[in-house]
């Protein structure tokens, strides 16, 4: 077997920020109090990290992009079954499961802090385009935003519990592989995995663009 990279530098960094990120959210909207006010800002960074992740899913490296790892469904139900008879077949990048899980993951995170943008706790603290936004959507955003969260644990504990099935049941070490990129396999690779040097900055420019907006906007 040998070690392939698999994962490029924008790819870890982006996984690991997002999950930091969600982490201060999840910490800062319980705890709420003076921490609040960095839940606005935790989650500014997280919808611009968000942006960069879905643009360069559309102009990253092979592995980044969309359209090499979302499979139709009998691709996926192919694979589960497989998965749980212990005989899944490896991929090099996400198998066909793990590929909507990403999807997933990004849609609603998406839908959180879209939400967010509208939400207020009606006494200090009003998300920045509240202001814009009739009380019914505000009040429909409200309730997206604080229901979301259960949602979003629980498919965060799935993506852990696969991941923890791969690295025990199978043997795949993707946590290594998420800080390193690199995977160890015997699958024949005739490429080398390549950070498209417009595509990143073109996703950085937009990402931070976005994020540079947010800031401006009183809350």
């Amino acid at each position: 077997m040998k070690s392939v990279l698999v994962w490029d530098w924008p790819i870890r960094v982006s996984h690991w920020l997002m999950a930091f990120l969600f982490t201060g959210l999840i910490v800062t909207g319980k705890l709420q109090g003076d921490l609040f006010q960095y839940h606005f800002y935790l989650g500014y960074g997280l919808s611009s990290v968000i942006v960069f992740r879905l643009l360069y899913g559309l102009y990253g490296s092979k592995y980044a992009k969309f359209s090499q790892f979302l499979k139709g469904p009998k691709a996926v139900f192919s694979f589960m079954k497989s998965m749980l008879n212990g005989e899944s077949r490896v991929y090099l990048g996400h198998n066909p499961a793990g590929g909507w899980m990403v999807v997933i993951l990004l849609l609603t995170l998406t839908f959180q802090w879209v939400s967010g943008l509208f939400t207020s706790d009606d006494i200090f603290w009003f998300g920045p385009l509240n202001q814009y936004a009739s009380n019914d959507w505000i009040g429909q955003m409200s309730w997206i935003h604080h229901a979301l969260p259960n949602i979003l644990l629980a498919l965060v504990g799935l993506h852990i519990a696969a991941v923890l099935y791969h690295e025990l049941c199978l043997k795949e070490r993707l946590t290594l592989a998420m800080i390193t990129g690199k995977k160890r396999t015997d699958i024949a690779s005739n490429f080398n995995i390549k950070t498209p040097r417009w595509g990143v900055i073109f996703s950085m420019i937009i990402g931070f663009a976005w994020l540079v907006w947010l800031w401006t906007l009183p809350v």
